[in-house]
């Protein structure tokens, strides 16, 4: 489960990275065309920067919930380990 864990981290982190651009490409080109007077596919741009924004939220919660998953079970298992290893020792 572990790496399937950490490769959800990365995804949700490259997301929560890229996604701000992506929402800047889309607003400056909805601006462009609302410029241009083309209004129509204007507004499909702030509709799908709009949905990107979400996408963007969603992607900073996944974040931040599944970087804590992958403490949580990191420091639980680093202290079976330690649990063990003073067991270990003492026999």
């Amino acid at each position: 489960m572990r790496p399937t864990l950490i490769r959800f981290l990365t995804y949700a982190v490259i997301a929560s990275v890229l996604m701000p651009s992506v929402i800047g490409v889309l607003l400056g080109l909805g601006s462009l065309l609302a410029a241009l007077g083309d209004d129509s596919i204007a507004l499909i741009c702030r509709y799908a920067a709009l949905l990107t924004g979400v996408v963007w939220l969603l992607s900073v919660i996944a974040t931040a919930i599944s970087a804590g998953i992958v403490v949580i079970e990191a420091t639980s298992r680093n202290e079976t380990i330690d649990h063990m290893k003073n067991t270990d020792q003492r026999v």
